[in-house]
């Protein structure tokens, strides 16, 4: 999805792209490969549909009738609508209006570059010759040391380049820039013991699947976890087989660990052989060639400010579906279940038990519950030290410092949303100063810009029963922007594929807002993801058997195995990141002012001299060689 607005009263200063013409007139021209529709208002206004529409929505299901699509025009009822895609909208005085779809998934940048608007998809698009500003340290201390390897939604690591937030719209006037934004209103829990709802969330997903669904072919990108199989189970209860297939990742990251996923790789056959479909196995070979790859995903990467492993992973498993795709497939993938059903702490902090596989999920509800409303109330109340769950956490994190609890109902609630989003550690109360990456007037600045622009207006918002549906508002600007989710959909667009995640629908969005406590997010016997466990035991055929024993890689045996490790120190990249740090310019993007620079310095001779790093170092050292590899000049 490839588009460039360019606002500018001289021809003369025009610069056409490669792209073809959407719309042009005197002031105004759109160039780009997405168009989809365009119409005219009630109001004489043109209309552009730049993107993937999925359709309209009937209450809380979503149908592929595109016939009330006219309504897009109305900045306020893009809720109705399902999709990926922006709006233009340019008034008969050359007024415009830019937004996108309900969740922000396409991206809207712009700069003013000598007079000139330039709105567009990402950085590739943007003149060459642009003045795009220093390097903005609040966005790079996002890409390095919080969750996500990119900056947060409205964030750029330029000071001159601007992108759209979530709900949001971009107006320009003669000449006049604004940015108007629609008022988020949460949702409340409904009641722990109605469990008639679980069928509401059934009949959700199905549809969710169902709307998203080719009748040519399904492409499951497969983990064999909870998510991706049950993606893949409600397609083979709406489909025949012969239109489904799957494709895996048989990861090598070094030579020393060989196949770290070969648990995954063993159920995910298991799987397609009961529903007799076929599983294609892609290899993500580190063990050599990480420079074939870093060029491979180069222009991507710095189009849209991707730092991150899984976005490797993520273009050669969408380079290994586009082999096998017929002409109007589509890929599914079960990203963003994690967060919206149970804060994503599946992907953090887990207790690790020899011989008790239910004992880390029963941990990640242990974390899910310290983020949830009782405690909540417990540290409002003060009643939180004595907490058996807290002390446990505690007892793992003894040489962690924490913060001070805050004053007052409403500077709690902001806390615990800082040490949710903005916090490397994930635990309430988390010292944002256990970061050694940057100096503590860097963490200040860092934690002020982004609680500001984030989440200090909801601070006085946030109740006990609404609680979650904060959270899962918030995460559409913070880890759904991220190098997991954002790399899975650019990744398949590169290669002319059309991404499908039925978790990223408003319907089921809205229910998980709304899900109580007690349904997976606390300290009750209901599993994680309850609702979605339940539709698999109850609604449609799954073998639920096929999810016992080691989950997917090698850390379910063995604890002190690392990914970050094997990259780090035994990979392929490790040589890529080496030649990064002995380029004498290497840290120059890096302000003192909020980047420890002695630290970075001896963290690099360190590893560069050959000594393996560990621990926070080598999360640190991940994550400047990342940033580093795709910053630099090839």
């Amino acid at each position: 999805m490839n588009y460039r607005i360019t606002i500018s009263d001289s021809k003369n200063k025009y610069i056409p792209t490669k792209h073809p013409i959407i719309f042009n007139n005197d002031l105004i021209t759109i160039e780009g490969d997405c168009a989809n529709l365009e119409w005219e208002d009630k109001d004489g206004s043109v209309c552009i549909l730049l993107g993937d529409l999925l359709g309209g929505r009937d209450k809380n299901k979503v149908y592929t009738s595109l016939k009330n699509y006219k309504n897009l025009a109305d900045f306020k009822k893009i809720s109705e609508f399902e999709g990926r895609f922006v709006i233009v909208k340019i008034s008969k005085n050359n007024c415009i209006s830019v937004w996108t779809d309900n969740f922000g998934r396409a991206n809207v940048y712009w700069v003013l570059e000598k007079e000139i608007y330039f709105i567009t998809s990402g950085k590739e698009m943007i003149p060459r010759d642009a003045d795009l500003g220093s390097v903005d340290q609040n966005g790079l201390a996002q890409v390095l040391s919080i969750y996500g390897s990119r900056p947060l939604k409205k964030h750029t690591l330029n000071k001159k380049l601007n992108r759209l937030g979530i709900n949001e719209k971009l107006t320009i006037n003669d000449n006049k820039l604004s940015v108007d934004k629609t008022r988020f209103v949460p949702k409340v829990v409904f009641k722990k013991d109605d469990y008639s709802k679980l069928k509401d969330y059934s009949n959700l997903f199905i549809e969710a699947v169902r709307a998203r669904a080719s009748d040519i072919q399904n492409i499951v990108l497969l983990s064999s976890g909870w998510d991706s199989t049950s993606i893949l189970a409600t397609l083979c209860h709406l489909f025949s087989s012969d239109k489904i297939e799957c494709v895996i990742g048989r990861m090598r990251y070094s030579k020393r660990s060989k196949i770290i996923n070969q648990f995954e790789l063993d159920r995910a056959q298991k799987f397609a052989d009961y529903y007799n479909v076929k599983l294609h196995v892609i290899d993500l070979d580190y063990t050599k060639d990480a420079n074939k790859i870093r060029d491979e995903v180069l222009t991507l990467f710095r189009s849209h400010e991707f730092f991150n492993l899984t976005g490797y992973n993520h273009w050669q498993l969408a380079k290994g579906a586009s082999k096998i795709s017929k002409q109007g497939a589509v890929v599914f993938a079960g990203e963003i279940s994690d967060g919206a059903h149970n804060l994503g702490f599946s992907q953090y902090f887990s207790l690790y038990h020899p011989e008790s596989i239910a004992f880390r999920e029963y941990s990640d509800k242990m974390a899910t519950y310290l983020f949830g409303p009782t405690f909540l109330k417990q540290l409002i109340e003060g009643k939180y030290a004595d907490d058996p769950v807290w002390k446990i956490f505690m007892s793992y994190n003894t040489k962690t410092k924490f913060d001070q609890l805050k004053k007052g109902d409403v500077e709690i609630k902001l806390q615990i949303l800082e040490s949710f989003f903005l916090s490397g550690g994930r635990i309430p109360l988390y010292s944002k100063f256990n970061n050694q990456l940057l100096t503590e007037n860097g963490i200040k600045k860092f934690l002020i810009n982004a609680s500001e622009t984030y989440l200090s207006m909801f601070k006085d918002k946030i109740e006990y029963d609404n609680l979650y549906s904060h959270y899962l508002h918030l995460y559409h600007s913070f880890h759904w922007q991220g190098g997991t989710v954002a790399t899975l959909e650019h990744t398949c667009e590169s290669f002319g594929l059309k991404c499908r995640l039925p978790f990223l629908d408003k319907g089921v969005i809205d229910f998980l807002s709304q899900m109580p406590e007690s349904w997976g997010r606390g300290l009750d016997i209901n599993n994680t993801k309850y609702p979605l466990k339940w539709m698999l035991i109850n609604k449609i055929d799954y073998p639920i058997d096929y999810q016992s024993g080691p989950h997917s890689y090698l850390y379910d045996i063995n604890p002190t195995f690392s990914h970050t490790d094997e990259i780090v120190n035994a990979s392929s990249f490790k040589k890529l990141f080496k030649d990064a740090f002995q380029r004498k310019n290497y840290l120059d993007s890096f302000s003192p002012e909020y980047f420890d620079l002695n630290y970075i310095e001896r963290i690099v001779k360190k590893y560069c001299e050959g000594e393996n790093v560990y621990g926070q170092e080598m999360t640190d050292i991940l994550n400047i060689g990342n940033y580093l590899i795709i910053s630099q000049p090839v």
